[in-house]
C-alpha cells in the first residue's frame, strides 16, 4: 500500500530544548525551531539533522490545484494529500533518473528556492523526474525537476540527475523499513569523546582528533573549575591537605634531623663543598686538591696531562660540529614543516560539523560495516563513520495499544495492576469462573457493564468479565468545534497517560503514552496543554539536547515523528517501555508500533519516496488535543 494512501484505503480498521532529545528540526522562516542549531541547507557533508528543510507554508496567492469536492458527509477524495501549487506531471513527462545525493534534499512548492518547502527526500532516495525546468528565482544554476507527487527539486542542492541511467552512489544507505515498527538498526556510543567522521580518517587524523578532544575537555574542566571557584571557596585538587600547624611541625622535624646528623645516614658521610676550605678526614682516603694538583683523590694516581690536538684534529672536530649543527637545523626545519602540516590537517579534520565528538550513551543509526587499513568502521544511515570498537548495537523495545472494534466502543482501556489481572466467564449455571490471566497494560475493549454482587464488571463482546477497578479506562472526548465530523484527530489525556485516535466522534485506536515529566521549578519538562495541528511529519528525525538534570543526549533517527508545536512531537520511543508513566522531556512518547500506526493515519500523508512532509494550505495536519 502506498504511503500517500487515501481515506478509503486506510479505512477505520487502521486506526534545545524540547522533548526526549527533541532539538527538533529547524523550520526555516519559523521561530519555533530557532534554537535547535541545525543547518537549514544541507551540504555534501553528511550528518545534518534530517528535518532541516521543512517550513510551514503560509497561505498566499499561489495557483492551487482545485480541491476535489467532498462526498456527502465525508472527506474529499484527495483527503490528506499534499497540495502542490502546479498540476502534477504526467508519467510520460518524467523521463530523467534522479537520486538524492545530500542527506536532505528539499522539495519546493515552485521552481524557486525562495518558495515554501513541501517536504524533503533522504539521501539515497531515487525517483523519475521531469527534464530541467529553469530557475524562476536565483541560486539553482542547474535548474529544477518536478516530482511525481508534486513539488520541485533543485539539481544544485543535492539532486543528482542522469537522462540515460540511474545515478551512481557509493555505499548508499539502506532505506528505512517503512513496514516495520523500528525503521533502522541502532547503536549506542560506549565512550565519551568518540569522533563522528564524514569519511574514514587515517591514523594521523585519529591521533589529531584525540588531541583536539582532550584540549576541549581540559578547557571545559578549567571553565567549570573557574565557575565553581567564583561560586565559593574550592579546595584545589591534589593539594596537600595538612593544616598549617602540621606543616610547621613537619618542617621543624626536618630541620632537627638535619642538625643532628644521624651517624647512620647517608648525609653524615657526604663531603663538604670545596668552597668550605675544610680538609676531609684522612680516614676518608681523600685529600684537598691544591691548585694545579693532578693527583686523583681516590686512587692517588697521577692523571695524564691534557693532550695538545693537532691542527688537522681540530679541523675535523670543527667539521663534525658544523655537520651536527647543519643536521640539527635540517631536523628542526623538518619538524616545523611537519608541525605546519599537522596544523593544516588539524584544522581540516573530517569531523561532523554539528557533533564532532559524541558522549557515552549517544545513539546512532547503523548501516554497513566497513574495513579499511586494519580498522573496522560503522557507516551510519546519515553517511557518517564511527569506529566499530566504540559503538555497540542497541536493543530496541516496543509497546502496542490496540484498535477499538465497533463492538468495543462502550468502554476500553488497559489492565492497571503491575501484577496483571484476570478475566472470568459464566459457567453453565451462570456463576463467574476464572478463565485466564491478563497481562499488565493489556488492551481490552468492552461491549457492556454488569454489576455482580457489589462488584462492577466490564464485559467483552465474547463474554469475558473483567473487574472495572482493575482497569485504566479511556474517558470519551468531545470533538473540537473546528474538527469536521469526518476528520481525524488525537486526544491525549495527561492524567491517565492515555491517547485515543478519533475519526469524527468515533474512537478507532487507543494506547498508553509517556508525556513530559515534572522536572524542577527551574527546568520543567511538562507537555504543553492545548489544541494544536500537526505541522510536520518525519519518518525519522534526530533529537538532542542538554538538560541540567539529565545531561546531554542525542538520538539519531527517532522514528515516526509528528511535530505539533515547535519542538514538541508525538514520536516512537524505542529506548524504554514505561508507557503509562511520565518520563519524557516534553514530547509524547509512543511505542514504535503505535507511533507508526498514527504516522500513516494522520495528515498530511507523506508522499511515496519522501522522508518528510510539511502541513500547508489545503493540506492541514491532524488536530492534537492535550489536556
Amino acid at each position: 500500500m502506498s504511503r500517500g494512501r487515501s481515506w478509503r484505503a486506510l479505512g477505520v480498521v487502521w486506526a534545545l530544548v524540547g522533548c526526549d532529545g527533541a532539538s527538533a528540526p529547524v523550520v526555516a522562516g519559523s521561530s519555533s525551531g530557532a534554537a535547535s542549531g541545525v543547518e537549514s541547507v544541507p551540504r555534501a557533508e553528511p550528518e545534518v539533522a534530517a528535518a532541516a528543510e521543512l517550513v510551514p507554508v503560509p497561505a498566499g496567492d499561489l495557483e492551487s490545484v482545485p480541491i476535489v469536492p467532498a462526498a456527502p458527509g465525508g472527506p474529499p477524495e484527495d483527503f490528506g494529500a499534499i497540495r502542490p501549487a502546479r498540476p502534477l506531471p504526467a508519467d510520460g513527462e518524467r523521463t530523467v533518473h534522479a537520486l538524492a545525493g545530500f542527506e536532505v534534499v528539499s522539495v519546493y512548492t515552485l521552481p524557486d528556492l525562495a518558495s515554501p518547502r513541501l517536504g524533503y527526500l533522504r539521501i539515497g532516495s531515487r525517483a523519475m523526474v521531469t527534464p530541467r525546468i529553469d530557475d524562476q528565482g536565483t541560486g539553482c544554476e542547474k535548474g529544477f525537476h518536478a516530482l511525481a507527487a508534486g513539488g520541485f527539486v533543485c539539481a544544485s542542492k543535492g539532486l543528482i540527475v542522469d537522462a540515460e541511467k540511474p545515478p551512481y552512489l557509493y555505499m548508499p544507505p539502506p532505506p528505512p523499513r517503512l513496514e516495520a515498527p523500528i525503521p533502522y538498526d541502532y547503536g549506542a556510543i560506549g565512550a565519551d569523546g568518540t569522533p563522528m567522521w564524514w569519511r574514514i580518517p587515517d591514523a594521523e587524523e585519529v591521533m589529531l582528533a584525540g588531541q583536539k578532544y582532550r584540549a576541549i575537555a581540559a578547557a571545559q574542566a578549567e571553565k567549570e573549575l573557574a565557575a565553581a571557584a567564583a561560586a565559593g571557596p574550592v579546595e584545589p585538587r591534589g593539594k596537600d591537605r595538612r593544616t598549617e600547624s602540621d606543616a610547621a611541625k613537619g618542617a621543624a622535624g626536618a630541620d632537627a634531623a638535619k642538625g643532628s646528623g644521624s651517624a647512620g645516614s647517608a648525609d653524615s658521610t657526604k663531603p663538604e663543598s670545596a668552597e668550605s676550605g675544610t680538609a676531609e678526614s684522612a680516614e676518608s682516603g681523600t685529600v684537598k686538591e691544591s691548585p694545579g694538583s693532578e693527583i686523583a683523590s681516590d686512587t692517588g694516581e697521577v692523571a695524564a696531562p691534557p693532550v695538545e690536538l693537532t691542527a688537522e684534529e681540530k679541523a675535523e672536530i670543527a667539521r663534525r660540529e658544523a655537520l651536527a649543527r647543519k643536521r640539527a637545523a635540517e631536523r628542526k626545519k623538518r619538524e616545523q614543516e611537519q608541525e605546519r602540516a599537522l596544523a593544516r590537517k588539524r584544522a581540516r579534520l573530517p569531523l561532523n560539523s554539528q557533533t564532532p565528538f559524541m558522549e557515552a550513551g549517544f545513539v546512532v543509526t547503523l548501516a554497513d560495516k566497513v574495513k579499511q587499513a586494519g580498522s573496522t568502521w560503522w557507516k551510519t544511515t546519515r553517511g557518517g563513520y564511527v569506529q566499530a570498537s566504540r559503538v555497540h548495537r542497541k536493543q530496541t523495545q516496543d509497546f502496542v495499544g490496540g484498535e477499538v472494534p465497533a463492538e468495543g466502543r462502550f468502554a476500553f482501556g488497559f489492565v492497571e495492576s503491575e501484577r496483571g489481572g484476570s478475566a472470568s466467564a459464566r459457567d453453565e449455571k451462570g456463576a463467574l469462573k476464572w478463565k485466564k490471566k491478563l497481562e499488565h497494560r493489556q488492551f481490552l475493549a468492552f461491549a457492556a457493564e454488569e454489576l455482580v454482587g457489589r462488584q462492577a464488571y466490564l464485559v467483552t463482546s465474547d463474554g469475558l468479565y473483567v473487574r472495572k477497578a482493575d482497569l485504566r479506562l479511556a474517558v470519551p472526548a468531545t470533538r473540537p468545534d473546528e474538527v469536521a465530523a469526518w476528520e481525524r484527530w488525537i486526544d491525549v489525556d495527561l492524567e491517565r497517560q492515555l491517547l485515543v485516535a478519533y475519526e469524527g466522534d468515533v474512537p478507532v485506536y487507543a494506547t498508553l503514552v509517556s508525556s513530559g515529566k515534572r522536572g524542577t521549578a527551574e527546568e520543567s519538562f511538562l507537555t504543553p496543554k492545548g489544541s494544536y495541528r500537526i505541522t510536520a511529519k518525519h519518518v525519522s528525525s534526530s533529537m538532542d539536547g542538554n538538560a541540567a538534570s539529565d545531561g546531554r543526549y542525542s538520538i539519531q533517527d527517532v522514528p515516526w515523528a509528528m511535530f505539533f508545536s515547535g519542538n514538541y512531537a508525538l514520536h516512537g520511543a524505542f529506548w524504554h517501555r514505561k508507557f503509562g508513566e511520565r518520563r519524557s522531556h516534553g514530547c509524547v512518547n509512543l511505542g514504535p508500533s503505535d507511533a507508526r500506526w498514527l504516522f500513516w493515519w494522520t495528515t498530511p500523508f507523506v508522499p511515496e519516496g519522501w522522508h518528510g512532509v510539511n502541513a500547508h494550505e489545503g493540506a492541514p495536519g491532524s488536530m492534537v488535543v492535550i489536556h
